[in-house]
């Protein structure tokens, strides 16, 4: 049991009784999202992305000039409802899975990883960060 994460198109594929937590903003957890003055800079930096500038995607390079790890950290650690949240449910996945979901794919930077870091740093939780794969899928460990 552990605290993990996947992204949206995958929740319908997790095992059955895992439970799962949105973490994009109005999905009621608005305190474990990034700010939204993070989120619509991230993604005007998106915008902004050329092909053949240095980075692979739009959103490694928006993720990198918005300081967007650095940012959303101090913003979880400055505010004790999320921080009390993220204890609640590194307590809870000592029962059970626990699964972060947000739209971000596997393969990009996304802020769900950065929620398990500092659930893991702050309060031990037990954090599983592999990829999620379905039963069945080749990938699977």
């Amino acid at each position: 049991m552990a605290l993990r994460q996947t992204y949206l198109s995958m929740k319908s594929k997790l095992p059955p009784g895992a439970e799962t937590v949105l973490v994009m903003r109005g999905r009621g957890n608005d305190d474990l999202a990034p700010a939204e003055e993070l989120f619509h800079e991230f993604s005007e930096l998106k915008g902004e992305f050329v092909p053949g500038c240095g980075y692979p995607s739009a959103i490694h390079y928006a993720w990198e000039k918005s300081d967007y790890e650095r940012r959303f950290r101090s913003q979880i650690r400055a505010n004790p409802r999320a921080l009390a949240r993220l204890k609640e449910l590194a307590d809870r996945a000592t029962t059970r899975d626990i699964f972060l979901i947000c739209y971000e794919g596997e393969d990009k930077p996304c802020h769900r990883h950065l929620l398990l870091e500092i659930a893991q740093e702050e309060f031990g939780a037990i954090v599983d960060p592999r990829p999620f794969r379905p039963a069945g899928d080749p990938n699977s460990p």
